[in-house]
């Protein structure tokens, strides 16, 4: 995707071309027990978004080696149990900004309404 570009609405298509030309191949090729590294958030967003695979950043690469040894999550990607983690956190994020937000609105009504009243 090369940063933003591939996010533009003109240029996808070409992002997506040029993916194709070795990347996305490459990732579609990989044994299921080997990992997928990419640093750059649009490289592991494109990944993500073409094929079955979750791209993983170099960081939780090591975070996963420190955390579960040489073996890692036997019966699934290596990256399967990061995935559903990450997920897990964002679902969490998710529901505590939507908490945060319907409080916010219930304050700001309730002090709309006493300044309605004075």
């Amino acid at each position: 995707m090369a940063g933003s570009f591939g996010f533009e609405r003109d240029k996808y298509e070409v992002s997506l071309a040029i993916g194709e030309l070795e990347l996305l191949p490459a990732v579609r090729r990989a044994p299921a027990d080997w990992l997928v590294i990419a640093n750059g958030f649009s490289c592991r967003e494109q990944i993500s978004q073409e094929t079955d695979r979750h791209a993983l950043h170099l960081a939780e690469v090591l975070q996963m080696a420190l955390r579960e040894g040489p073996g890692g999550t036997p019966g699934y990607y290596p990256e399967a149990g990061r995935v559903r983690q990450h997920e897990t956190e964002m679902q969490k994020s998710m529901r505590s900004a939507a908490m945060t937000v319907a409080g916010l609105a219930a304050a700001g009504t309730l002090l709309w309404r006493l300044s309605r009243n004075h």
